[in-house]
């Protein structure tokens, strides 16, 4: 039996569409020849799709379900004008219903030549429709139907303020949510429900525009400085940067109310901390050092984070925490230690090499050791690592060690003891397997081992 290209569903993506016409075409081509009559095919789908102009044109003056709209959109914009033509008196007779469940195919080919007359048809159908039209396009599942059209929401007023702030606020795409919010934030004056319920949203995009909304929406400066205060300790930096800087616009300064949360001895949150490491200096250490042994891993991070932005780490009380059993943190950890790791002691990073350490904790005294030593600590790091059990670890470690080159390796291999010597052989004898004898046979060649 001949290949047949799979039908889509009437509300598969537009892409299907696209591909399913361009296989009907590869297996219904058609050359012209003089004299020769139509083909007859019974499959309308097929029929929409023939690389015969004049059966597809048959196709659509014969009726067409609503099933097969998504080939009505594609005929709209075919080579052939008489094809064009018929395909857009159908589409002019289809519902405001059915042309929403297929407008992502609606919006994918108006981007072709003559793909512009559904878009246009879809838009002047929602801006002379009823609401409940415009709602089902609102939740379309289509995130590029969902921006489209609440673009034109947003141009036309198709919603109110609070009808915005629910959109931004329940919708899961984030350029929906930036167009909503901004719609639901131009009404002047913003109502004071709307400003509320997009100060509590869970995106932080959202958070961010409602709170550098107030210093517009709010000339009364206490009342503006009391909105943005909650914010301050916001989870997300960009919504902290922008309350911090409507709170400077009320003539406050930020860093008082960080220093007044975490001197008042209470459970404080990891926004408060991240906040007064933005605005502090480095006599606010004294109130961030307590914290690195805080049971929260959010905290401790945040703490960590905060002290390395003040420019106040202590190697010693940060040292430890490279053994923390949260990789968020020790990834912390190693950004503030990573500039001044030299003055780290390399025995100890090395025991942290160990095999049967937390894989995180392996990552960063590799990390460590190779940004704060020269000469052969890095190889013989690396070398430990060749088979370690970790993919991205042992990988990064073979990656070091094929490109160590350092030019005095011959008189750092010299200089060490005999036993040592032999160490270092055996080592590399060890990681022969993993790194290939050609790799090794070049590092015993710097070497001169």
């Amino acid at each position: 039996m001949p290949y047949e290209p799979t039908q889509p569903q009437p509300d598969a993506p537009a892409h299907e569409w696209v591909r399913y016409d361009l296989s009907v075409r590869r297996v219904h081509d058609w050359f012209p020849q003089p004299g020769t009559a139509p083909e007859r095919v019974r499959a309308q789908s097929v029929a929409l799709c023939h690389g015969d102009g004049r059966v597809r044109e048959a196709a659509l003056r014969s009726g067409v379900p609503d099933g097969l709209l998504p080939l009505v959109i594609l005929r709209c914009a075919d080579w052939a004008e008489p094809v064009r033509e018929a395909a857009r008196d159908v589409l002019a007779e289809a519902s405001g219903g059915a042309l929403v469940a297929v407008a992502d195919t609606v919006l994918r080919l108006s981007a072709r030549r003559h793909g512009g007359y559904a878009a246009e048809l879809l838009e002047a159908r929602l801006a002379d429709g009823e609401q409940a039209l415009r709602q089902r396009a609102f939740t379309h599942r289509s995130r590029r139907v969902r921006r489209w059209v609440f673009r034109l929401a947003a141009d036309g007023g198709w919603l109110t303020s609070a009808g915005f702030a629910e959109a931004a606020v329940r919708d899961t795409d984030v350029i929906v949510q930036e167009v909503c919010a901004a719609a639901a934030l131009a009404a002047n004056p913003v109502p004071e429900d709307v400003h509320d319920r997009l100060l509590a949203a869970r995106a932080t995009r959202v958070r961010a525009a409602a709170v550098t909304a107030l210093r517009r929406s709010h000339p009364c400066r206490s009342h503006r400085h009391l909105k943005a205060g909650p914010l301050l300790s916001d989870r997300a930096a960009s919504v902290r940067a922008c309350a911090q800087w409507v709170v400077r616009t009320a003539d406050g300064e930020p860093v008082h109310h960080y220093r007044a949360l975490l001197s008042q001895g209470r459970e404080v949150t990891s926004g408060a901390v991240a906040g007064l490491g933005e605005c502090g200096g480095k006599d606010d250490a004294a109130l961030l050092r307590p914290l690195l042994q805080d049971p929260r891993t959010a905290v401790r991070a945040a703490a960590v984070g905060a002290l390395h932005h003040l420019g106040a780490v202590d190697h010693v009380r940060l040292a430890p925490m490279l053994d923390d059993p949260s990789p968020a943190v020790v990834r912390r950890v190693v950004a503030a230690l990573e500039p001044d790791a030299s003055a780290l002691p390399a025995g100890d990073l090395r025991t942290r090499l160990a095999a049967e350490r937390p894989a995180h904790v392996r990552r960063a005294a590799l990390r460590l050791l190779t940004a704060g030593s020269r000469g052969l600590t890095p190889l013989r790091a690396a070398l430990t690592l060749v088979e370690d059990r970790d993919p991205a670890l042992r990988a990064r470690a073979r990656a070091l060690a094929a490109r160590w080159s350092p030019p005095d390796a011959a008189a750092l291999c010299a200089a060490l003891p005999a036993a040592e010597r032999a160490l270092l052989a055996a080592e590399l004898d060890r990681a022969a397997p993993s790194l290939g004898q050609v790799t090794v046979r070049l590092v015993r060649l710097m070497l001169r081992l």
